[in-house]
């Protein structure tokens, strides 16, 4: 007994060393960047210049019992400039008292200067990084990155939760494209599809969200405005995209707006009957949404069922036209944001797939876009 006493004596003893974080290190010891941006370095050797957006704990408000500063005090931006994204942020550890700590990076802002060169060495660096986050924002700036750090909005006290909070709140409502760095990395890493990312410019008081920039082989190629962007979420992924305000045909002054609230997209791929033989694409996609505003001006319909009816006709008329500008964009770019690679190599991999390189054969497939509109809730409407 007193053996068997010993041995969980022992035991315990054991288990206390394993107890305890060895290796921690406070939040006060280290410098968090919650945004970094990337612009061109303006000098031979320093390809890069890197600015980070660092938060002041003690400076933010509510912290540690004091009422903190405003905006410009919150946060501390630095900018360095390096041969290599590594090389820079060597440079700026060199700068600070505190180790320097990715593990809450949330944005990666890149210049449209440094996408159009290409970024797959900048994200190479970003994917062998553990500290990394692969649900981080990478977005591309008009103009240069940094502005996106320096804005100074006023419903925030620091800059990049303005833009996260932009961005989230536009992708629960189904307007603004979640590509986060995972989504990137898995499809560059595909060779049946192209990436796009999200595409803002800043002033100094604000951001405002302009669309996607789409890539082919890790360059910006061109960007899609954001009803073109709408178009695009609707058939890639089932999102609702925006309001579809639209001016009724024949009418100057006569307007209709549709919030989409269901999309429901298939995709068919067919023997061409148009084009003397191959194969074409074709997305069907079903719309159902409701009539937030109707401007008649001088129009006026018999019947609800008559409205219905030329209101239905219309819309599919716009939201075809919408689309089909869309990918003419994407395949004058040579750029397949679609997924359209990723089904012919799935489903039709012997009869089409082996013998094309899709690379070159996007931008001549046919593809044909099919909208079905279903009106749910047309509103009230008084009469005198």
């Amino acid at each position: 007994m007193d053996r068997r006493w010993s041995y969980l004596c022992l035991l315990l003893l054991c288990l206390s060393f394993l107890a305890g974080c060895w290796d921690r290190r406070e939040l006060e010891e280290r410098a968090s960047v919650l945004a970094i941006a990337i612009d061109a370095g303006g000098e031979d050797e320093e390809r890069y210049r890197v600015t980070v957006q660092i938060p002041i704990p003690i400076k933010i408000a509510g912290s540690s019992g004091q009422g903190g500063g405003g905006n410009s005090n919150a946060v501390k931006v630095m900018s360095v400039t390096g041969r290599t994204i590594t090389d820079a942020t060597n440079n700026l550890q060199l700068r600070l008292n505190q180790r320097l700590f990715l593990g809450h990076t949330r944005v990666v802002a890149i210049s449209e200067e440094i996408a159009r060169e290409g970024i797959a060495d900048i994200l190479d660096g970003f994917r062998r990084e553990a500290l990394i986050r692969r649900l981080l924002w990478p977005i591309i700036v008009r103009g240069k990155a940094s502005s996106l750090l320096e804005i100074k909005p006023q419903l925030a006290q620091i800059p990049v939760v303005f833009i996260m909070d932009l961005v989230e709140n536009g992708r629960k409502m189904g307007t603004i494209p979640d590509k986060t760095l995972g989504d990137y990395l898995n499809e560059t890493s595909n060779k049946s599809m192209q990436p796009f990312l999200n595409y803002v410019e800043a002033t100094k008081r604000e951001v405002k969200w302009i669309g996607t920039a789409i890539f082919h082989d890790h360059k910006m190629v061109g960007s899609l405005t954001p009803i073109q962007t709408w178009s695009l979420m609707q058939l890639r992924n089932q999102k609702r995209g925006g309001d579809v305000i639209m001016p009724l045909a024949g009418q100057e002054d006569a307007y209709v707006t549709l919030r989409p609230r269901f999309v429901d997209t298939n995709l068919t791929i067919q023997p061409n009957k148009f084009k003397g033989g191959g194969l074409e694409a074709v997305f069907s996609c079903e719309v159902q949404g409701d009539i937030m505003e109707y401007v008649p001006g001088n129009i006026r319909f018999a019947s609800p069922e008559k409205f219905i009816e030329a209101m239905q006709k219309e819309l599919k008329q716009e939201m075809e036209k919408r689309a089909r500008q869309m990918i003419q964009k994407l395949q004058k770019h040579n750029s397949d944001v679609l997924k359209l690679g990723l089904h012919l190599r799935s489903y039709h991999f012997h009869d089409y797939w082996v013998h094309h390189d899709w690379n070159k054969a996007f931008k001549d497939f046919p593809i044909r876009v099919e909208y079905t509109i279903k009106l749910r809730r047309l509103g009230m409407e008084m009469e005198q």
